[in-house]
Formats: C-alpha cells, sequence, structure tokens
C-alpha cells in the first residue's frame, strides 16, 4: 500500500510541477486549460499510471484474500478423523488436512498431486487424512471407494489410491481386479472385504459427514477445520498453513 501511495504522491508532484510551470505568474488559471495540461501529463506519464492503478488492484485482491481467509479460520469446521481412515504423514503432525475425494473426479486427480506436494512440503508439520465422497453421477466412484479401503486393510491403501487416480477416466470391474493383483493382494480376503457392509457403513458415514459440512464438491479439504473447496494451487494451501502454523506457534509461547 505504501508503495502505491509513494506512486499517486509522485504522480500527483509531477501535475503539479507541471501546472505551476505553464502557469508561472498567471494568477487567473482558466480551468479548461488546467484541464488540458492534466491530460497531457497523464498522456506523457502511461507506465506511472498504469503501474499505480496495477498496484492498487493487486493490493485490493490480497485485502480480499486476508479478509476471506480470516473469515475461514473465524468459521471453522469440527471434523474428525477416524482409526479407519487411511493416513499419511507424521503422526503427531500440528496439522491435519482431511481430504474428502472421488476417485473418478479428475479435479480429485488434480488435487490428490497436489496435496501430495504439499506434505513433502511440511514432512513434520502435516498429516493427510483421506474421506471419501464419491458422487452419484460418477457410476464407479462408489466401487472404486470400496476397492480402496479394502486394499487398505492388507496395508496397500495409497499405492491402490494412485493407480485409481491415474487411471480415473477409465475405471471400472477388471481394473479393480488388476490393481489388486498388481499389488498381489489376497484376492479372496480384497473381494470379501470391498463388498462388506463395514466398509460400505464406512463410506456412507464419510458422505453424510461432507453433506453436514456443507462440502458436497468435490475435492474438498479441511485443514484444522480451515475448509479449501476444488483444486486450488498449492500456494492458497501454503498461505493456510503458514497461518495455522503461525497461530500454534503464538499459542504455544
Amino acid at each position: 500500500m505504501r508503495k502505491m501511495e509513494a506512486r499517486l504522491i509522485g504522480f500527483l508532484g509531477v501535475v503539479l510541477f507541471s501546472v505551476a510551470v505553464a502557469f508561472a505568474g498567471d494568477l487567473a488559471v482558466d480551468e479548461q486549460q488546467l484541464r488540458e495540461i492534466v491530460k497531457e501529463v497523464i498522456k506523457e506519464n502511461p507506465k506511472l499510471i498504469f503501474d499505480t492503478v496495477n498496484n492498487y488492484v493487486k493490493e485490493q485482491q490480497k485485502k480480499s484474500q486476508r479478509q476471506t481467509l480470516e473469515a475461514s479460520f473465524k468459521n471453522r469446521i469440527n471434523d474428525v478423523v477416524a482409526d479407519n481412515n487411511p493416513t499419511k504423514g507424521h503422526k503427531n503432525a500440528p496439522i491435519t488436512i482431511i481430504e474428502y475425494t472421488d476417485f473418478q473426479c479428475p479435479y480429485c486427480a488434480r488435487g490428490a498431486k497436489t496435496i501430495d506436494r504439499i506434505v513433502e512440503m511440511y514432512p513434520e508439520k502435516v498429516r493427510l487424512a483421506f474421506k471419501n465422497n464419491p458422487l452419484k453421477f460418477h457410476a464407479q466412484a462408489l466401487p472404486a471407494a470400496k476397492a480402496a479401503l479394502a486394499a487398505n486393510r492388507q496395508g496397500k491403501f495409497w499405492e491402490y489410491h494412485d493407480l485409481l487416480f491415474k487411471n480415473s477416466a477409465s475405471l471400472n470391474e477388471e481394473k479393480f481386479l488388476k490393481f489388486a493383483q498388481d499389488l498381489g493382494l489376497d484376492m479372496e480376503k480384497f473381494n470379501k472385504d470391498r463388498n462388506s457392509e463395514e466398509i460400505a457403513k464406512q463410506i456412507e458415514s464419510e458422505q453424510a459427514s461432507a453433506s453436514k459440512h456443507k462440502l458436497t464438491g468435490t475435492p474438498s479439504f479441511v485443514l484444522n477445520g480451515v475448509v479449501i473447496r476444488g483444486a486450488q494451487p498449492p500456494k492458497n494451501f501454503v498461505n493456510v498453513i503458514d497461518r495455522l502454523l503461525e497461530k500454534d506457534e503464538l499459542a504455544n509461547q
């Protein structure tokens, strides 16, 4: 903001100096002449005008983003990680990202890659927890979710998760079986688990949680209660995480 103000002051200085030179010794300044002088100064200083306006717009955008972020901190949602939710990252990390996703959603595949980068960026500070929210209009999303949780029971969730997202545009029963075989899973147990009532109820519970918190779109992320919707760029997650870490440090001082 100070840079913008400095540019404005500099511009006004140029205008006033030009007017002073033009009307030196003339106390009867004609309004029309003054307008013309100002227009001429503006015309001769386009970069100064552009930079001033451009900086002003950027500052307003940053201000809006800060206000939105502050509002999200004030309106956190209360969400928890269950024992049956797959996780990765440091178990005692101060920040937990809960990811609600759909294996047939292309935006979710993109969001998963972003979150992997975030976990790598904050190896001691961030833990990721996975929850399913298969959308009704994605026919393969629910069976994919069941298969992934079945793989989780054999310690291969994240490997299966990656295969599903890598093939999200062409999922089918044949691939669900092939992925399990390629990962060396016990196929009898895999098929029994993915068709179990327990896994079906877990997914229903996670969908209900998403609905309760109005996280109807996928992907949706909850960072210590702060919601980020959609496949946002990494910087949006970094902004929230850094603010959360800052608040955590202040609270522990």
